[in-house]
C-alpha cells in the first residue's frame, strides 16, 4: 500500500457509514479539531480543497476594491496543511486587554475570558513545541543580547516564541494515513452548505475534473481561514437563507494586522539593532518586541500596538547581498545581479565573517555602515471597521462566486501609529539609544492610508458574539440558529489584538474538539 493510500479524492470516496464530524479545511484549525476528535473515538472525514501539497491555488483569486491586498492570495494556500505549511511558526498569545471591552475601541472585547482561554494556549504551546513557553521578556533572559531597561508603564517587552514544530500537516500526515476512521478527501472543494430547519443536512462538494457530492455528518466544522469561512457561509445564504447572517456580520468587520515603517534611527548603539532580531534563548528560537502598556492604551485611546526595529540593508550593503542572494537560494530561483552581489559581498569578507560568527551563536549582528535602523510598528484594527468581503460577480474555476475584498486603514490606526511612535521616541532619548526621526508622511491621512501593508493575518468576518445581534458565532463557536454548524479559525476572532493568530486559532480548536466529544 503506497503512502498516499489513505487518502481519497470525491471520486474514491466509498460510503463507510456515519460520520460523526465533517471538518472542512486542513490547515491548523481543522487538523486540530479532527485528529483531536479521533482521541475520542469519533468517526471524522476532513475535506481539503488542495492536493497533497499546500500551493497557490487561482481559488484563492479575490477582486481588490479598497487598499492593495496581497494577503489575499500570497497569504494563503491550499492542499493539506493549509496555509499553516507557510507559516513561520511565531506563537504569541492574545493580550488580557485584546479580550477586554475597550469603551474607547467599538466592538472590542471577548466573551471569553482570559481565565477561559488561558489552559488552551499552553495545550496549543504543548502541540507546537513550547511546553514552557511565557511570551514574556523571561523568555530572553538566557539570549546574548540585553533588552533594553524600558519603563514598563509605557512599553513592555513581549517574545515571539517560534514553533519548532509548525507544520502541522508535514507531522500528522503518517497518523492521518494510519487512522482508517479519519477519512481525507482531497481536492474537494465545498461550494454551500444544505440547512434544513436549524441543522445543516449536507455540504455540496465539488472537484476540479467536475465530481460533485453531498456529504453529511452529525456535525459541521469550517475551517477554512479568515476569508473562505465567510465566503462558504455567504454562498449558502444565497440558496437557503441567511446562514448565520440574521443581523448582517457575516463578511463584515474584516481585520489584518497592518504595518508601517515609520521612521529611522539614528545615533543608536550598535547593539540597539541585534535586540529585534530573532535570536536563540537557550534552545528556544525568540523574537523580542515592544508593546504599548495597557495604561498608555487607555490613556491615549489607542488601539493595541506592537513595534520592532528593522534593518534595512542598502543596496551597497555586504550582509543585505548575502540576505538577498540567500533569500532567492532558498526559494530556488537565480538571484538576480548574481555577479555584481558576489562583488558585493567578496569586498567585505571581514563583515560577512562577523555576520556568519554571529548567526552561529543564534543572533544576527550589528549593523554595517550600511544599514539603517527603521521603526516599524503594526497595529490592530477597529473590529467594526469599514473593511468587509462579499461575494463578487466573478466566477472561479469551479463555476462559483468569488470574493470581493476591501480592505482600508483609517484615523484609529494612524493615531495610534502616531502615539506609539511618540512613546518609543521618549524611551529611546530617556535610555541614550539614539534619536528617531519620523517619516513626513505619518501626519499626512491619504499617505498614511498608502503606505499600509497587511500581514495576511484574515479576521473578524464570522465573528464570536453572545448575542446573535451581534455576531455570527456563539462562546462554543456554534453558529447562532444552527444546531450542528461550527466556525473556526481566526474570523470568529471579534478582535485580533496585534499577536499572530495560530497559535489562538489552535487553542480555540482544541477546546471545541473538547466540546465536540462530550457533544458527540
Amino acid at each position: 500500500m503506497g503512502a498516499d493510500a489513505m487518502f481519497t479524492t470525491l471520486k474514491g470516496l466509498t460510503d463507510r457509514g456515519p460520520t460523526d464530524a465533517l471538518v472542512i479545511g486542513s490547515g491548523p484549525a481543522g487538523l486540530t479539531v479532527a485528529t483531536a476528535l479521533r482521541t475520542g473515538g469519533a468517526r471524522v472525514v476532513l475535506l481539503e480543497s488542495g492536493s497533497r501539497r499546500a500551493v497557490q491555488d487561482t481559488l484563492n483569486d479575490v477582486t481588490v476594491t479598497g487598499l492593495p491586498f496581497s494577503g489575499s492570495r500570497s497569504g494563503r494556500a491550499r492542499g493539506f496543511g493549509g496555509t499553516g505549511q507557510k507559516w513561520a511558526g511565531q506563537c504569541l498569545p492574545l493580550d488580557n486587554i485584546d479580550l477586554t471591552p475597550r469603551s474607547w475601541v467599538a466592538g472590542s472585547g471577548w466573551p471569553l475570558g482570559a481565565e477561559e482561554l488561558a489552559p488552551w494556549v499552553v495545550h496549543a504551546s504543548r502541540l507546537f513545541g513550547l511546553p514552557d513557553a511565557t511570551y514574556r521578556e523571561r523568555d530572553a533572559d538566557s539570549s546574548p543580547v540585553r533588552l533594553p531597561d524600558v519603563d514598563p508603564g509605557r512599553l513592555q517587552w513581549r517574545v515571539t516564541n517560534y514553533s519548532p514544530g509548525r507544520r502541522l500537516g508535514s507531522r500528522l500526515r503518517a497518523t492521518c494515513h494510519r487512522d482508517r476512521d479519519l477519512t481525507v478527501v482531497l481536492d474537494a472543494t465545498v461550494v454551500r452548505l444544505v440547512v434544513s430547519g436549524t441543522r445543516v443536512t449536507g455540504a455540496v462538494t465539488r472537484s476540479h475534473d467536475g465530481q460533485e457530492r453531498t456529504l453529511s455528518a452529525g456535525a459541521v466544522v469550517l475551517a477554512c481561514g479568515g476569508l473562505e469561512n465567510a465566503r462558504v457561509l455567504l454562498a449558502s445564504g444565497e440558496a437557503s437563507q441567511e446562514l448565520g447572517n440574521t443581523s448582517g456580520h457575516v463578511g463584515r468587520g474584516l481585520q489584518d494586522h497592518p504595518y508601517w515603517l515609520v521612521g529611522t534611527v539614528v545615533g543608536s548603539p550598535p547593539e540597539l539593532g541585534q535586540v529585534f532580531q530573532s535570536m536563540l534563548a537557550g534552545k528556544r528560537r525568540i523574537r523580542p518586541r515592544l508593546t504599548l502598556a495597557p495604561e498608555q492604551q487607555r490613556g491615549r485611546s489607542t488601539l493595541n500596538c506592537v513595534a520592532d526595529l528593522e534593518l534595512d540593508h542598502g543596496p551597497r550593503s555586504a550582509v543585505g547581498a548575502l540576505k538577498r542572494v540567500y533569500d532567492a537560494v532558498k526559494e530556488m530561483r537565480r538571484p538576480p545581479g548574481l555577479l555584481s552581489e558576489t562583488v558585493r559581498m567578496l569586498a567585505e569578507p571581514r563583515t560577512l565573517t562577523r555576520e556568519l560568527a554571529h548567526r552561529a551563536r543564534g543572533v544576527g549582528s550589528p549593523p554595517d555602515r550600511h544599514t539603517r535602523l527603521l521603526l516599524r510598528l503594526q497595529t490592530e484594527q477597529p473590529p467594526l471597521g469599514k473593511s468587509h468581503v462579499r461575494l463578487s460577480e466573478r466566477r472561479d474555476a469551479l463555476g462559483c462566486r468569488g470574493l470581493e475584498v476591501y480592505w482600508t486603514v483609517g484615523e484609529q490606526e494612524q493615531r495610534t501609529c502616531v502615539e506609539m511612535a511618540d512613546v518609543v521616541a521618549g524611551q529611546l532619548r530617556d535610555l541614550g539609544l539614539g534619536r528617531l526621526e519620523l517619516f513626513p508622511w505619518l501626519d499626512d491621512p491619504a499617505l498614511f492610508r498608502r503606505a499600509a501593508r497587511d500581514f495576511f493575518h484574515h479576521s473578524g468576518t464570522t465573528r464570536m458574539a453572545l448575542d446573535p445581534a451581534h455576531g455570527v458565532v456563539d462562546p462554543d463557536c456554534r453558529v447562532h440558529g444552527v444546531d450542528n454548524l461550527y466556525v473556526l479559525g481566526s474570523s470568529i476572532f471579534p478582535s485580533s489584538g496585534y499577536a499572530h493568530p495560530t497559535l489562538t486559532i489552535v487553542a480555540l480548536a482544541l477546546r471545541l474538539a473538547d466540546h465536540l466529544r462530550r457533544a458527540l
